[in-house]
Formats: structure tokens, sequence, C-alpha cells
């Protein structure tokens, strides 16, 4: 019943047009996004049936039970498999995180898969086009994609009613977090003994509050919660094994088979022998697929009513492109950067990637910062209570930048010392993602390339708003928080012979600094 999905490419995203009959029950390692483009199909999943028609789309999680089939005969859907290797090391809870797009129908929540839409079609963009650089621009889109996953459809409500999980928009992204960890405990350590109390003590906070904050954002009690989750990960030993019922029960952590029992027919709506017998012949190997993969091109004929899209046709639209000769004589030097420090205690609010901004721009230096905001000036580096802004870590790598410079334009620098290269480039455009490529010529060799990443919206200061700007923050609420001003680091092995491509689709208003270091 796993199915292991073959990526292509180096690619840690994979991309599939499918026309659906029957898709027989199955699960992945990797977490998978279904978009329905043409006709109606009934998604099964775990315990709840969804029935998904034209334009609507749904998330499956990293060993859910699935199965699809179709309800109407040209039916079109696109699916994209996330390969969950790659993306754990961005994300290390990603495999038993919770994302839902099942919801109400408001403006905001439309919005939301609007924009995740737009992500999935530029994606496919990407892939049908295969402009040089694709590989590196789907590899930024997809993070892209990952990064509105965890913003915009984790927060749940379970439905016992339905049997189903309600998408819930909420702005407390702290909360939203310490709700995650705690699910994400329980989905980790399902067959052991869970303590609500433990997991209070590992967050640092009250039993009965954490008990009320669940309850409260999840919409059930921890105690239903863990053994909803028990019942959900029985399902695959089920259909799969010849364990028996009581064996089967003591695997997921019930204490007897009896209150297992009772809370699989709550959720599956039968007694678990019952559910076997009925539906062990629909899992994949014992039922065929009936399923059409389709080429890129198929969806050209449909694609036409997706108007919001810009799919198609230039993919990427204009690439910022540079043809750079490493040999060249230098450009010239740039000054290094000092900056005096001067405490200050009060914090006033600030737009801290315009100051980014302007630390990047040409001529390339950067001024004197004081450490600290004061209640006349925000341009320090620190909020009074500490916080170390995206400003930051931004001058940290800017006090670092090799002096040499190769080449030097409005929007990226790139500089040298011996054979090793630091390259720092951004977008200004605080609406519209921006692609780049650098030819680099006469290089070669091993090199590590170290790639830090500021996107506009990750801020200590949002973090902090979040709390009213209390000025007594829990150590695990500053560290919390202060790590969302630091920025992603991805690291990339290369062996250029001769020259190299680099390619990064940049978001609004984002600052990209890499390091090209010369293995030995």
């Amino acid at each position: 019943m796993l199915k292991k999905i073959q990526y292509e490419d180096g690619l840690p995203i994979k991309v599939q047009v499918l026309k659906i009959q029957e898709y027989p029950w199955h699960m992945h390692n990797d977490i998978q996004v279904i978009y329905v483009l043409e006709g109606e199909i009934d998604l099964k999943m775990t315990y709840t049936r969804y029935y998904l028609s034209k334009n609507h789309m749904h998330f499956i999680h990293s060993d859910d039970v699935h199965g699809v089939k179709g309800l109407t005969e040209n039916n079109l859907v696109v699916v994209l498999s996330l390969n969950m290797d790659y993306f754990s090391q961005f994300y290390p809870e990603l495999d038993t995180q919770v994302f839902t797009t099942k919801g109400s129908e408001d403006v905001a929540t439309y919005k939301r898969q609007l924009a995740m839409k737009a992500h999935i079609f530029a994606i496919i963009s990407e892939l049908y086009a295969k402009k040089r650089g694709y590989k590196n621009r789907m590899k930024d889109l997809s993070l892209e994609l990952m990064d509105a996953l965890y913003k915009d459809f984790r927060g749940f409500k379970v439905d016992r009613v339905n049997r189903s999980f309600e998408h819930m928009i909420s702005h407390d992204i702290l909360q939203i977090d310490r709700v995650s960890r705690v699910v994400s405990l329980v989905y980790k350590n399902y067959p052991y003994k869970i303590s609500l109390a433990a997991i209070a003590e590992k967050e640092n906070i009250n039993t009965y509050y954490l008990s009320h904050l669940f309850q409260k954002q999840i919409g059930d009690s921890f105690r239903n919660f863990v053994s909803m989750v028990r019942v959900e990960m029985s399902e695959a030993q089920l259909l799969t094994t010849n364990a028996s019922v009581s064996q089967i029960s003591q695997n997921v952590g019930f204490s007897n088979a009896k209150y297992y029992v009772e809370n699989f027919k709550e959720w599956f709506g039968c007694h678990p022998k019952e559910y076997r017998q009925l539906y062990k012949d629909q899992i994949l190997g014992n039922a065929a697929e009936r399923i059409e993969e389709l080429p890129l091109e198929s969806i050209n004929d449909v694609i036409d009513s997706y108007s919001e899209f810009p799919v198609f046709i230039g993919a990427s639209g204009i690439i910022r492109s540079a043809k750079i000769d490493l040999k060249k004589e230098p450009e010239g030097t740039i000054l290094p950067i000092r900056h005096r420090l001067i405490p200050k205690k009060l914090y006033d609010h600030y737009d801290p990637f315009t100051q980014c901004l302007s630390m990047v721009k040409p001529p390339h230096q950067i001024p004197q910062l004081p450490l600290f905001d004061s209640p006349q000036d925000t341009a320090g580096l620190k909020a009074i209570n500490g916080l170390k802004k995206p400003q930051y870590y931004l001058y940290a790598l800017l006090s670092t930048m090799y002096e040499t410079v190769v080449c030097a334009e409005d929007t990226f620098l790139l500089v040298k010392s011996g054979e090793n290269y630091q390259l720092l480039f951004f977008n200004d455009n605080k609406d519209e993602s921006q692609s780049y490529e650098f030819s680099l010529f006469k290089i070669s060799g091993e090199y590590q390339i170290t790639e830090r990443r500021f996107q506009a919206g990750d801020s200590c200061i949002s973090g902090w708003k979040q709390l009213n700007f209390k000025s007594q923050l829990t150590s695990q609420e500053f560290e919390s928080i202060q790590a969302l001003s630091a920025p992603r680091t991805v690291y990339q092995m290369i062996s250029p012979w001769g020259s190299c491509t680099l390619s990064a689709n940049l978001s609004a208003n984002e600052i990209r600094f890499l390091e090209l270091r010369k293995e030995e």
C-alpha cells in the first residue's frame, strides 16, 4: 500500500496531470497537493470522504491512507508531490504537520486559496517552459509554496460530526506554532503514553492553560485528539496485516481493545473487523489502478478558464540576467563595515525590509548603525528588549563581505577573495516576484554554496506585536520570536568546469546573500 514517488532531474517536486477512474487506496511518505482542473472526483482520506469539483484542491499528508475515484469521465487532476527528505531540512516537523483547505467560503479563505493556486500554476509554468535555470527557480517556487502552506493552512478545528478537520484562520502565529508542536508530538508519540503535563512543562507553561488553549484552537480535548490520532494510524495496520484487533490496539497506544473499538467506530463508522473485511480489497496491490498520466500540454485546452493565472505565457516573466567573467580586472573595492554601539531603552514601529533594502542598494557603503533602536530612530539592529531584527543578521553578513568587486549593478553585487565569491542581490519591487540568472565564467573545481534568504514579512517585530509588545517574554517566547528574523539558510555543492549558472526567483522585497567557497 506504500507507494514510493520517483522524483526526476534532481527536483524535490513532481508534477503529474492525471485522468482518474480509480486510484486504489495507498499512502506515501511525502506530501501531495491535489488540484482538480476539470470534472469531479471523490477523495477518500483516512475516515473522511471529500467531494472535489473543478477548481477545488486538497492536501494529502505523509502516511495518510487515501484513494481517488473519478465521478465524471473527463476529469483532469493536477497532483503535486513534495519530497519529504528535501523539505524536512527547512521544516523539521513537516511529517507531522496538519494542513487543511476545507472551511468556510469567506473572502479571506478565498484569497488564501487563490494565492496557493498561483503558486501551483507558477511551478507548472516553469516545468512546462523549461527555460535555462528552471530547476533552481522550481526549487525556489516550491519553497514559497511550502511557506504559504505553513502560513495560511495550518490552523484547524476537529469536526467530530462530519469526521473531518475544518480550516480555521488565525492571525496568532505564536499560538498556532505552539499548538502545532503539541499536535506534532502526538503524531510522533501516539504508540506511547502521552502526558499533557509533560508537554506543558516542555513548553514552559501551565498545564491548565495549555489544555484550555488546545481545546480553543482544535475544538476538542487533548485526550480525545490523542485517541483520534491513534485510531487514524491504526487503519494501515488493519488493511495490510493479519494482526488481531487487540494487538493493533496495543500497537497504536490504547490501554485496552474495548476503548480502541469504541473510538474506531466513532471515526470510521464500524467495527475494525468489519472495516477490514469491507475494504482490504480496495488497497493498492489488491485493486488495479485505472489512471492515465497525461503530458503537461494536455491542460492547454482548459487553461483559458483560469484567467487569474498567467500560465504558459512567458514563464517567470522578465529574467534579470548577467554574464560575468570571474578573471577580469576588478572594478574596485567596497569599504569595510563598522558599527558603533548606542544602547537605548525604548522601541518604536518600523518597516524592517525598507531598511534592509536601503542597506544593500548602491553605492554599497553601509552607514554606521546603532545596536539598539531609540525613541527617535528605528535604525537599530536590535529592538530595545534585545530581539535581533532582520537587519542584525543582514548587517552581520555584510560585515564579512570581501572587498574586491567583480561586478556591480543596481540590484546585485559580486565580490571575491582569491577563488571564493560572494553574491548579493535583491528584489526591490514590493508587489511582484523577480527572476535572476547569473552566468559565471572561468570557474572550476568543487564549490560549496551557502545561500541565505531574507524574505519580507519575516521579522521578530511581527511576532512580538502578536503579544501586544509585552515587556516580559519567556525564554521560549523570546527564542521563537527572534527566530522569525533569521534568514533561511540553504546549502548546495556544485562542481563547475569552466562555467556555471545560478538561477533564483525572489519574492517581493526579498534579499539573497550567496557565498561560493572553493573546497580544498
